[in-house]
């Protein structure tokens, strides 16, 4: 293991520099924290406020369902409170997301309380309120819900939120996409992780931390002719909890659903799928710094390995020639070389009487994920940066076809370096199989597949995940994540799907 320089790395944050890769394939394993305390410490007479405030709560709400799934409607009702005064129903609920630290490190998912106003009304002159509510979009498990009035916390009351799953279509070819969602996944600890089965073989992982409990996960029908089972369970250890009838919670659902797959003579053609939406909006690159005098700009953000790029750029010195630098990070934690910012001259140019230049390059041959930053420089001075990103793309998987035993060779571009895009996870016909790490190979994936299988297609996926994370009170390291459209931190790195037909 390599000890990371982080003087440097912090260096090369504050001076904007193009953070494009940081998270190699590495065997450091983070340790446990020390589990912390759930009372903080308080002085003697602020806990006996405190308690007494506790204790002054009523049990004064009564609810027409103790438990149920997100929109129910519940009926409820209210005694003991003052005549005649403005009242509302709180529901306590929690708001997720990812720390993410220096733009590369996956500290782990992290969440803060938030209210929701379930319902507003007056007191009557007996004190008495009655209404109803719908059960709010969110996180779910074990919720509190106070009646406040005038700002205060007068009772209190509990209610059991249950997550709720279902799955679409439920029939189609082999390379059918099947879509599970889930409304009111847990936040806690152990209702966090979800673990979906294929055939009773382990294929990913279903969360819902930024998304604030409701999941999408997407799969592809695989298999022979017929009925195959999906299984979700939970697992924060990173598998299904099997014996989750003797769990600390038996209570909770453990959703089983039939898939039939109609015919297996056809798949669709290998292809990587459409950018999605990073969790939380993504991580924030470094504000770019350009000479207040200059306009520079790229015709596209993002592109694959190979594609043309225009830069276009206005307010330059006159008649001068500027170096156009490409940023990127070079290196790997196991080999024990380390790993630094790697800057190359892509070309230099000399500006027209006005200023200007246009330069046309293809997108290099480089890592994905995060962008990398361009700097446009006269002499050793920074005048103009901009942006981009490159995509993941297919370059080769030969042959398409064969009997069994054949070794499918593959190569994707734009394999990322970061702790959340810098490795893809691999299955065959759902059956998760391993991981590919780019950062070494400067995003580049060169590697093989065994076709095994009945005769027939195959599907062979590549799901984002999460390569390495600091705290692991729940484990999602190493696993395809297969709510990777919608709950992926960091960068918005899309599934690769990829096709085999096994011949007689």
């Amino acid at each position: 293991m390599v000890k990371v320089r982080w003087k440097t790395v912090i260096q090369i944050l504050g001076a904007a520099a193009l953070l494009t890769g940081l998270s190699a394939c590495t065997d450091q394993s983070s340790s446990k924290p020390e589990p912390k305390s759930e009372k903080a410490s308080l002085s003697d007479d602020t806990e006996k406020n405190v308690t007494k405030k506790e204790q002054a709560l009523k049990n004064n709400i009564k609810l027409s369902n103790i438990r149920g799934t997100v929109r129910q409607n519940i009926d409820f009702s209210v005694n003991e409170l003052e005549p005649n005064k403005p009242v509302k129903l709180i529901w306590m609920t929690m708001d997720g997301s990812y720390n993410i630290k220096d733009l590369y490190e996956v500290i782990g998912p992290e969440f803060k309380e938030r209210e929701v106003v379930l319902a507003e009304g007056t007191s009557d002159a007996n004190g008495n309120w009655n209404g109803s509510f719908k059960v709010p979009e969110g996180f779910g498990g074990d919720m509190t819900i106070y009646v406040v009035s005038m700002d205060n916390r007068i009772g209190q009351t509990a209610f059991t939120l249950d997550p709720s799953f279902t799955m679409s279509p439920e029939s189609g070819p082999v390379g059918t996409e099947i879509t599970i969602k889930v409304e009111g996944l847990g936040w806690s600890t152990y209702m966090r992780n979800w673990q979906l089965t294929y055939d009773n073989k382990y294929t990913g992982l279903v969360s819902a931390i930024a998304t604030n409990g409701t999941a999408e996960a997407k799969i592809r029908a695989a298999g022979s002719v017929g009925k195959h089972a999906i299984r979700l369970r939970t697992g924060y250890l990173g598998m299904q909890y099997i014996n989750y009838l003797q769990s600390p919670y038996p209570d909770k659902p453990a959703p089983d659903f039939l898939f039939e797959v109609t015919n297996s003579t056809s798949v669709k053609e290998s292809y990587v799928e459409p950018t999605p939406t990073a969790a939380n909006g993504g991580v924030k690159m470094p504000e770019l710094k350009n000479k207040s005098s200059v306009e520079l700009e790229l015709d596209r953000s993002e592109g694959t390995v190979g594609e043309p790029v225009k830069l276009t750029a206005a307010g330059l010195p006159k008649d001068k020639e500027v170096d156009i630098i490409w940023n990127t990070m070079k290196g790997s934690r196991v080999s024990g070389l380390g790993f630094a910012e790697h800057s190359t001259k892509l070309h230099t140019l000399k500006t027209d009487h006005d200023g200007n230049l246009v330069y046309d390059f293809p997108v290099p041959d480089d890592l994905g994920g995060i962008p990398h930053r361009i700097d446009l420089k006269v002499g050793d001075e920074v005048y103009g940066q901009e942006y981009l990103r490159i995509l993941p793309s297919i370059v080769n998987i030969s042959p398409t076809s064969g009997p069994v035993g054949t070794k499918i060779q593959v190569t994707i571009k734009g394999g990322g370096w970061t702790e959340f895009d810098n490795a893809y996870y691999l299955t065959y016909d759902n059956a998760y199989t391993g991981y590919l790490c780019a950062f070494n190979s400067q995003g580049d994936l060169t590697f093989d597949v065994v076709a095994t299988g009945e005769p027939g297609f195959h599907v062979i996926d590549l799901y984002p995940g999460i390569y390495k994370q600091k705290e692991k009170d729940t484990d999602m390291t190493l696993i395809p994540q297969l709510t990777y459209s919608t709950d992926h931190p960091g960068s918005a790195m899309p599934a690769i799907r990829l096709g085999f037909k096994v011949t007689e």
